[in-house]
């Protein structure tokens, strides 16, 4: 199954158009080596209507760095988030945190996600919320899992070393796999 064809299962499934955004055609997607899960799509996600460190917000221009930084390019990704669909007000001012059901209802969706990724190395769940998926993951895939802090500010101020560990971590993964095919 097509990336193209998994969201649009979903949008059907649950009743949703542009709430659940597309994935950027612009990254390797399908043919990606790693897939980095984000809690849910922002009012940027939805409105661009593209999952994308392209968006133009804050969070993504700081996780575009970051990958930049690691020396990971687009061709190399796929993003998306483990909640598909968009969590906020109709308004889509606001995003609210994901629960724990938002979370068991999206996470059903990665198995076809990943099964359509036949160059899969690594999975990053980015941040606290997209952690809560690492004990499914952990069950339909025996792909390297790993964590991150999220991008956006709020995340990043709290914590100095935040970014800086961010880009160790993409740089360890990205090593990995080079001395895994070398």
């Amino acid at each position: 199954m097509r990336f193209t064809e998994i969201v649009n299962q979903i949008r059907e499934e649950q009743g949703l158009s542009c709430e659940v955004p597309s994935f950027d055609p612009e990254n390797g997607n399908e043919q990606a080596h790693y897939l980095f899960l984000l809690e849910a799509p922002g009012p940027k996600a939805v409105q661009t209507g593209y999952v994308s460190v392209n968006n133009p917000d804050p969070t993504a221009r700081n996780f575009q760095r970051q990958l930049r930084e690691a020396g990971i390019g687009k061709e190399d990704i796929a993003v998306w988030n483990v909640v598909p669909w968009y969590l906020g007000g109709e308004g889509r001012q606001k995003i609210r945190g994901a629960k724990s059901a938002d979370i068991r209802a999206g996470v059903k969706h990665l198995r076809p996600l990943i099964a359509a990724m036949p160059r899969l190395e690594s999975i990053v769940l980015v941040g606290a919320a997209a952690r809560k998926a690492h004990v499914f993951l952990s069950r339909v895939t025996a792909k390297r899992i790993l964590s991150c802090h999220h991008p956006s500010a709020k995340a990043l101020n709290a914590n100095s070393e935040a970014e800086d560990e961010n880009v160790a971590v993409f740089q360890l993964m990205k090593d990995g796999a080079v001395r895994k095919s070398g």
